[in-house]
C-alpha cells in the first residue's frame, strides 16, 4: 500500500477520509499541524521507554532484520 500525505481544507476532511476508506484505503493520520508536535513527542517518549525496558532487560532488543522487516 501507498502512503500519501495530503493537505485539504478542514471543511472536506470527513468526506476525503471517508472516500479513502470506501477504496479500501486507511487514514493514517487526520490530525491538524498542532497534532503532529503532541504525537511526536509521545513517540520520542515512547522509544525512549523501550531503551529504559530493554536496558533493565524486562524486553529484548531488537535485532536489525526486526527492525527492516517492520516488526
Amino acid at each position: 500500500m501507498t502512503v500519501l500525505t495530503i493537505k485539504v481544507p478542514a471543511s472536506a476532511k470527513s468526506r476525503i477520509a471517508e472516500f479513502v476508506k470506501e477504496l479500501g484505503g486507511e487514514v493514517v493520520s487526520n490530525k491538524s499541524k498542532a497534532g503532529k508536535k503532541e504525537a511526536l513527542l509521545n513517540e520520542i517518549k515512547e522509544g525512549l521507554n523501550d531503551v529504559k525496558l530493554i536496558r533493565q532487560g524486562k524486553i529484548k532488543p531488537f535485532s536489525m532484520s526486526d527492525l527492516l522487516s517492520g516488526k
